[in-house]
């Protein structure tokens, strides 16, 4: 189960990438007075290559909810930040430029990080489904959070600063998704009924929904250079905080704590890095 749930998880990295090339081209030329509402998504909609990235999106998506129903939100998520790897490069060659040294480099912490996690912290998983009280509070973080960032955003002109902030949002959105998948989709082991009658289902169409309109709209506001290294590297750090308090799920390695935190100062640090490049 582990050597499957490694396996979907870079698949899902993959197709993410692709993904998010191919939005970021459908998202360019629109003004960003229309780059926040239903206007919007009106406008992607008529674009092929922005539908291509859709549709690789949701495959994507599909590829992470599986790996998610066999593997714990500790494994899955940190793999997911291979998806830089693979849009970084993509990226470059569509714009007809090559990756500098130092954008290498960062790219390479990342990496790095994500090894030293996964080798030193031995992942393992916890319970599936927490309370909804124990929901509560995690849930005004999220509100409160997202409210600063996109109203912040919207205050901005296009560039590099925008690109980040509404990137953030949607990296905390989806990273509250992943939790919420991973619950549903055991509830969906129990039957249809049992997957189509609980909160966490409709929670994760929500967050999702918002979470990638949130992300075309950063694409729209910058490179895939500043976007897509902050979704990347805030979706798995927020996953992983909920995993690690709302789903008891723990790290088995000796030194394991220790790793987490060197892990998560790394990532921060590289994904700034890289923004800045910008």
């Amino acid at each position: 189960m582990t050597g499957l749930a490694v396996g979907l998880s870079l698949l899902a990295a993959a197709l993410f990438a692709v993904a998010a090339v191919l939005q970021h081209r459908g998202t360019e030329g629109i003004d960003d007075d229309a780059a926040l509402g239903a206007g919007f998504v009106a406008q992607l909609v008529r674009r092929r290559v922005w539908l291509a990235g859709v549709a690789a999106d949701a495959a994507g998506f599909g590829a992470q909810a599986g790996a998610l129903a066999v593997g714990s939100l500790l494994l899955v998520q940190p793999l997911l930040v291979t998806t830089l790897l693979f849009a970084l490069p993509l990226a470059a060659w569509t714009r007809k430029r090559r990756l500098n040294a130092a954008e290498w480099s960062w790219a390479g912490v990342l990496i790095v990080a994500l090894v030293v996690f996964l080798l030193l912290g031995e992942p393992r998983g916890g319970i599936t489904r927490p309370s909804f009280t124990a929901w509560i509070v995690p849930l005004v973080v999220l509100v409160a959070v997202v409210a600063v960032c996109i109203g912040g955003g919207a205050r901005m002109r296009r560039g590099a600063a925008r690109s980040f902030v509404l990137a953030l949002g949607a990296g905390v959105l989806l990273g509250y998704a992943a939790p919420l998948t991973k619950t549903a989709m055991d509830a969906f082991g129990r039957g249809i009924v049992a997957g189509l009658t609980t909160w966490e289902l409709w929670a994760m169409i929500v967050t999702v929904a918002l979470g990638a309109l949130w992300q075309q709209s950063s694409y729209q506001a910058g490179s895939v250079q500043t976007s897509l290294p902050t979704v990347t590297v805030a979706e798995p750090v927020v996953a992983t905080a909920l995993g690690l308090t709302l789903y008891h799920e723990r790290l088995g390695g000796r030194g394991g704590d220790v790793a987490v935190v060197v892990a998560v100062a790394a990532m921060v640090v590289a994904t700034i890095a890289l923004a800045r490049r910008e």
